[in-house]
């Protein structure tokens, strides 16, 4: 029996869910510019204080532009993918599992969830899928 893209999907978002696998949705560059910016403009008009009053006000500007903006791996694959990338997602889980001799979904499950080189070759794919294919950066 060939094996069924949504549910090696929901094995996949499984597998990333446990590793906390998840993606940033914007540029950490810019929070990390506002901070800077924000932290030498203080330090220009306040010195030494400003510098720490600056740095303090860079930082929650940061992190209130960025909030929310990384999400878990499992929901760009079951929400933000489209049918042709799950597709294509799912062949190159396949192509990365064929030395594990894999023929449909009821051997593949058992062996995602418990032999770890197995699901260790599953999230490295599925990482690398999201990074070349989707231009998106994993967050460790």
């Amino acid at each position: 029996m060939p094996i069924n893209t949504r549910e090696l999907m929901d094995a996949v978002s499984i597998l990333a869910d446990r590793e906390s696998m998840r993606v940033t949705v914007a540029s950490s560059a810019a929070g990390a510019a506002v901070c800077a910016g924000l932290c030498f403009v203080g330090g220009l008009l306040g010195g030494p204080k400003g510098l720490a009053i600056g740095g303090t006000a860079g930082a929650l500007t940061a992190a209130y532009m960025n909030w929310g903006q990384f999400r878990p791996v499992s929901d760009i694959i079951m929400n933000e993918m489209s049918h042709h990338e799950r597709e294509r997602l799912k062949n190159h889980i396949v192509a990365a599992l064929a030395d594990f001799q894999i023929s449909d979904v009821a051997m593949l499950l058992p062996l995602l969830m418990n032999e770890s080189a197995a699901a260790n070759v599953v999230l490295d794919t599925v990482a690398n899928f999201i990074r070349s294919d989707m231009n998106l950066q994993i967050i460790d």
